[in-house]
């Protein structure tokens, strides 16, 4: 998937940032950026490969915006194992972002 924040720009200060000229594509100063980054994509496989239960609530609570019981439910978990497997994963991906 493609995310172009087209347009940005223009909505922060008009046409006087960055050297954006009048008339000018805001997609030629900032390019397309894919969604997920790439060290983020590979940081999810590789914990879809050591742990699938805690890469499965970080794509429904992350991907999916689910709440931490609504995951809870649709895993068939308890609140306290989700919100505690939620927490290793998010510290596990900053971990392997730095």
């Amino acid at each position: 998937m493609i995310f172009e924040p087209a347009g940005i720009l223009l909505t922060v200060s008009g046409s006087r940032i960055a050297g954006f000229s009048p008339g000018a594509n805001p997609q030629s100063i900032i390019p397309p950026l894919t969604w997920p980054p790439p060290s983020l994509d590979e940081a999810l496989s590789r914990l879809a490969e050591t742990s699938p239960q805690h890469s499965r609530i970080v794509e429904l609570r992350f991907f999916g915006g689910l709440s931490i019981p609504e995951t809870a439910e649709a895993l068939g978990l308890s609140h306290a194992t989700v919100e505690r497997n939620w927490n290793f994963a998010r510290a596990w991906l900053r971990n392997e972002l730095k």
